[in-house]
């Protein structure tokens, strides 16, 4: 193949990929939209829907209104939401999470999957029940298209490298499920797919280059990312900022790390401790503090001031333009965010950097993951994508 024919096929390739990302970001837009969006004249853009369009990656919603100069009405495009699906995982403690979503990144349904005390060997076949149960209902042209997996910990090169939460048994989930079911599967640490989430699900995000989001779970984490790009780091243990170790000179013993003091474990054994209580849950905490108990109310102020110095050491890091907090317990007591914004104004001299909540946690991690196995799906790993546009038609 010669040189001029193999850069045709490069530029034609960008071009059906420019062209898709603008309905993806902009649906519904008429191809009239697209051309001068891209600068491309309406010709080609026609011919490059036309390639979209038998791909089944796009559809006709209808006409638009006319221009004000009058003329034939435009054909309103967006994305195809019967092309197919991706099935999107979290490991939770006490609860599997699933998501189903359409290649437009649309909550086709969710549950949660009790597996507190199961083995990753027990959970399997739970997770094949969830594939199985939707392929056996599916309507979509091409149906699975992938799958990701949160996990609470560090993944490197699409494999998990450490778990303190569950024990991943030498299974390589990976390989298991693009076997299974020959699509692609990701694994994601659970702040960074956190992070993905907040930068596609989000269209006030756009125009933002630099953003850190703190994930406070079991653990604690940090997804980073970097001029619009996810940052995992040589290993893939960037942001790990919860086995940051203390610097008190007290190295007799094991060194405390962040989150042995300030995760939302942390804060349950705390209460637990001063109260004698023992399987404490977050919902328990939350209606003791709400109770005006003291020993949650001491726990919490302790938290507050811990959560607030976290934003202050990421702030001072990598001076990004905002700081988000991925926090059940936080979505469930918002009266505490003002009080960190407190605590963190009064420690920050010179730039504060904005914070803000994380809202609908329990679901940021699966969109993130689906935001990131849409892309690979699609081909289309470094496009800036819109996952929150959305059509007047499903």
């Amino acid at each position: 193949m010669s040189g001029a024919i193999r850069n045709r096929m490069q530029l034609h390739q960008q071009n059906i990929q420019s062209v898709l990302a603008e309905v993806f970001n902009h649906q519904p837009i008429s191809r009239i939209e697209i051309s001068r969006n891209l600068a491309l004249n309406k010709s080609t853009v026609s011919s490059l829907y036309r390639d979209l369009k038998e791909q089944g990656y796009v559809e006709e919603l209808g006409e638009g209104d006319t221009s004000n100069v009058g003329g034939r009405k435009p054909v309103l495009l967006a994305i195809n939401r019967r092309y197919g699906y991706t099935m999107n995982f979290d490991f939770g403690y006490r609860h599997l999470h699933v998501m189903q979503n359409n290649l437009s990144g649309d909550v086709l349904s969710y549950k949660q999957v009790n597996v507190k005390g199961l083995t990753l060997k027990q959970i399997l076949p739970l997770i094949n029940h969830e594939l199985e149960s939707v392929a056996s209902q599916d309507n979509t042209s091409h149906g699975l298209l992938g799958i990701s997996f949160a996990i609470h910990g560090t993944v490197d090169q699409n494999a998990v490298t450490y778990s303190p939460f569950l024990d991943m048994e030498h299974i390589d989930l990976a390989d298991y499920y693009t076997k299974k079911f020959q699509v692609p599967v990701l694994l994601e640490n659970e702040a960074n797919v956190s992070a993905v989430y907040e930068r596609d699900f989000n269209k006030a995000n756009e125009q933002l280059q630099n953003m850190v989001t703190i994930s406070i779970h079991r653990g604690i984490g940090a997804g980073l990312i970097i001029n619009q790009k996810l940052h995992r780091g040589t290993h893939g243990e960037a942001g790990e900022i919860g086995r940051s170790v203390l610097i008190d000179g007290n190295w007799s013993s094991e060194p405390r790390k962040v989150e042995d003091f300030c995760s939302e474990d942390a804060i349950i054994n705390q209460i637990q401790d001063a109260k004698h209580a023992e399987n404490m849950s977050r919902e328990d905490v939350v209606q003791l503090f709400k109770q005006g108990d003291e020993a949650a109310e001491a726990a919490l102020k302790g938290f507050v001031t811990s959560v607030a110095q976290i934003i202050y050491n990421a702030a001072n890091n990598f001076d990004p333009d905002v700081v988000f907090l991925n926090s059940p317990l936080l979505e469930a007591l918002p009266e505490l965010e003002p009080r960190i914004e407190s605590v963190y104004a009064k420690m920050a001299p010179t730039i504060l950097i904005p914070v803000k909540l994380t809202h609908n946690s329990h679901y940021a991690t699966l969109l993130g993951g689906c935001a990131l196995v849409t892309r690979e799906a699609l081909g289309m790993e470094d496009a800036n994508l819109n996952f929150e546009a959305q059509t007047t038609v499903l």
